[in-house]
């Protein structure tokens, strides 16, 4: 109902204020169409980007650690094959004297003292199987816990001489590369374990070294869900079951609520320690450059709005200026009087409006005076049309007492033809039947045909094949007789010997296709295009000449549309073909 009221009121409003309204609406969809697309495709875009990154720096970090951790690890193997080292922890102690003794452990404790880096390492201890237990730095002197370090010795051979990395930064804040050491000869014989204790402080500032955003956070989580990195405060999330979940695959990114705000979370897993490496930004910082885009396209779309406005204001009322200037002579044409003219401003549609109706207001009084004139001459032709229709009744009478004389006479040949004519009389020249069924139309033809034979006799010789199914289609009348007689009158009766015509009728997919072919003398393409001209022929050809096929083909696309008609093929001195397509079936609400 309210939208019904809405487009009353816009109906009752001026052009010029509903050009107006149009202008108006087609610039605001338009301007915010684009501007909310382009916004919302920028912020995919700028989101993407930033989201792809986040995910290729994390995968650099990743990398990165396990560049540092694959060194530490290195650090162990050389460690657990070292000659010296395997020589002195395969033997036993009580085999060895006092000063032997000593001389081992320095001897190993230099091997250790080498590669020892104190700015990522805390310490590194060899605990042999042999009772030997030797620590760099030799001030090391920190007392194991037994339980902890039975621990570490049997995940160090759980591994069978692999590293085996062991989280305790939050406790100790320590990773310790733990890696038991056998002897080469026989890899199954335990001689050991070396412990390597990193301080997790160089795994983070690797991580703060990363050029990540400021705003966001990279972390890492061991296998068991552990954070390497315990001094980050988003770590505390890592036992929350829905953000495991979200990183449970091997890589990539997803939003995840964290303390009521929204985060991108992109993360992977290491192929080398199983860790994962997690880059966490906030969505609101992911999106920051597209609400700068966004407050621009805001701004640039209210510019634009509001030229876009007053341009639409100025081009209405330079539209229906002309329109204006036509309603005054138009309210005195209103009134009665006719003795005014409309302004013809320019040869656009209001100048051609102006001109037609100044040429209609002037012919006004002309058309009044011409109406009557022109009823009286309607009546006058009426009654001439109906003194022509007493020749064509006066001429059936007399054909009929013809036919009744030789009836009586027993003239049966000369009863039949003059039958066969008054039928072709009739429907040739009565107004009344302007369709008949392709039956009827049929017997016209073989009533004009009987009339021919009796003519020329064995000079021609006819043959018609009509599907059944088309008896009872409805056609114009006269589209197939004046084609047989063409094809009879300047094919067959100008031929030596005899003349043979068949007639043949038969549906198609969409259409019902008449078929007329002769054996007559024939003509070339010219002629043949000729006879479907609009224009009338000229010379010796005219006489005669195809004008009934003409009207035909004309009469045809008329009723039927310009894909139907009359197709002429023929060749000089071989006959011709003659086809006339119609549509499928003419209904009797269309006849």
């Amino acid at each position: 109902m309210i939208l019904r009221k809405l487009y009353q009121r816009f109906k009752d409003l001026k052009i010029q204020d509903k050009i107006f309204i149009c202008f108006v609406l087609i610039i605001m969809i338009s301007v915010l169409s684009v501007g909310i697309s382009s916004y919302y495709k920028s912020a995919v875009i700028l989101g993407d980007k930033t989201s792809q990154y986040n995910v290729e720096i994390v995968g650099q970090i990743s990398t990165s650690v396990d560049y540092t951790l694959q060194r530490i690890d290195e650090l162990s193997g050389i460690l657990a094959f070292d000659q010296s080292i395997q020589r002195v922890l395969n033997t036993e102690l009580d085999e060895m004297t006092e000063r032997e003794r000593i001389a081992a452990v320095n001897e190993i404790e230099s091997i250790m003292i080498t590669h020892y880096n104190s700015q990522i390492m805390r310490s590194i201890e060899i605990y042999g199987r042999n009772g030997l237990v030797i620590k760099v730095p030799s001030s090391f002197n920190d007392q194991e816990n037994e339980v902890e370090l039975q621990q570490y010795i049997k995940a160090a051979s759980a591994y069978r001489g692999k590293t085996k990395w062991i989280n305790n930064a939050k406790n100790e804040g320590l990773l310790r590369a733990v890696r038991e050491i056998n002897e080469l000869q026989m890899a199954t014989k335990p001689l050991g374990t070396v412990i390597i204790s990193m301080k997790f402080e160089t795994v983070s500032n690797l991580l703060r070294n990363v050029n990540f955003d400021r705003s966001g956070s990279v972390l890492l989580m061991d296998e068991k869900g552990g954070s390497v990195t315990p001094a980050e405060p988003l770590s505390e999330y890592f036992n929350d079951e829905a953000f495991r979940k979200s990183i449970a695959s091997h890589s990539g990114s997803s939003i995840q609520t964290i303390v009521d705000r929204e985060y991108l979370v992109s993360f992977k897993t290491s192929e080398y320690t199983g860790w994962k490496t997690i880059g966490i930004i906030s969505v609101e910082r992911l999106y920051k450059d597209s609400h700068a885009v966004r407050n621009w396209i805001i701004v640039v779309t209210l510019i634009i709005m509001l030229f876009a406005f007053l341009l639409a204001r100025v081009f209405a009322q330079t539209i229906t200026l002309p329109i204006k200037r036509m309603l005054r002579p138009m309210k005195k044409v209103q009134m009665g009087d006719l003795n005014v003219t409309f302004p013809v401003d320019g040869n656009d549609e209001i100048g051609i409006l102006s001109t037609g109706v100044n040429h209609m207001v002037n012919q006004i009084h002309t058309l009044i005076e011409d109406a009557y004139k022109g009823k009286i001459m309607l009546q006058q032709s009426e009654f001439k049309a109906l003194q022509a229709q007493i020749n064509p009744h006066f001429l059936y009478n007399t054909l009929e007492s013809i036919n009744w004389m030789a009836k009586t006479n027993g003239v049966e040949q000369i009863c039949r033809m003059v039958s066969a004519l008054g039928d072709l009389m009739r429907i040739s020249i009565s107004t009344e039947k302007e369709y008949i069924t392709i039956e009827e139309e049929m017997k016209y033809i073989s009533d004009y045909l009987y009339i021919q034979k009796v003519r020329f006799g064995d000079r021609i010789e006819t043959e018609i094949h009509m599907d059944d199914d088309l008896l009872s289609v409805v056609i114009p009348k006269l589209i197939l007789q004046p084609i047989v007689e063409n094809a009879l009158l300047h094919g067959v009766q100008v031929k030596k010997g005899k003349g043979v015509i068949h007639i043949r009728g038969h549906r198609l997919d969409d259409c019902i296709m008449f078929t007329v072919e002769d054996n007559g003398i024939g003509m070339d393409t010219e002629q043949a295009a000729k006879l479907l001209a609009d224009e009338q022929l000229e010379g010796p050809e005219a006489k005669g000449s195809g004008i009934g096929v003409r009207n035909v083909h004309q009469r045809i696309r008329y009723i039927y549309g310009m894909e139907y008609g009359v197709t002429i093929n023929s060749k000089l001195g071989e006959g011709t073909n003659v086809q006339i397509r119609i549509a499928p079936g003419l209904s009797m609400e269309e006849k």
